[in-house]
């Protein structure tokens, strides 16, 4: 058996880990942030400034994220590895809450910590486009896919104003 703190961040490992905390995050697990290394920092939708450390992010977020579910697809992940001890990872992320639907690039640093876990030690997450709402809610996040699929097709078909 390998002993995983001194062998090398992996792609698997990575991927592994964001998996982890995508579930712990669809469940409102406070568990969440127990991804989070405790000198963490992080860009947020909804802040203006950068959120530095774990207790802050905790203190701010806890209550958002525990009091209900949600619904996320990571979409194109893309796994750097950065030495022995540290990736990023960078993918877009689709969340859907409460028939709102919102479409965010995001960014996250894991590096090892001493007890061989791997930790976010910085994320960042920026829009894509304004939360819109429908008049007729998405049901499944495999509605808003085909959507999104629908409007590629037409302006492939007719093409993009000049």
């Amino acid at each position: 058996m390998v002993d995983s703190k001194k062998s090398g961040i992996t792609e698997k490992e990575v991927l592994s880990t964001m998996k982890k905390f995508q579930e712990a995050f669809e469940a409102g697990d406070p568990k969440f942030f127990d991804f989070f290394s405790k000198d963490m920092s992080l860009f947020s939708l909804s802040t203006p400034t950068r959120i530095d450390g774990l207790e802050t992010y905790q203190h701010g977020f806890e209550n958002v994220f525990t009091s209900g579910t949600r619904k996320s697809q990571i979409l194109s992940p893309e796994v750097r590895i950065l030495g022995e001890n540290a990736a990023v990872m960078t993918f877009h992320n689709r969340i859907l809450v409460g028939g709102v639907s919102t479409n965010i690039r995001g960014t996250v640093v894991f590096a090892r910590e001493g007890s061989g876990q791997l930790k976010c030690v910085h994320m960042h997450n920026s829009p894509l486009a304004a939360p819109a709402v429908q008049a007729s809610s998405p049901q499944s996040l495999e509605d808003v896919t085909v959507l999104e699929e629908r409007v590629a097709s037409a302006v492939a078909m007719v093409g993009t104003p000049k």
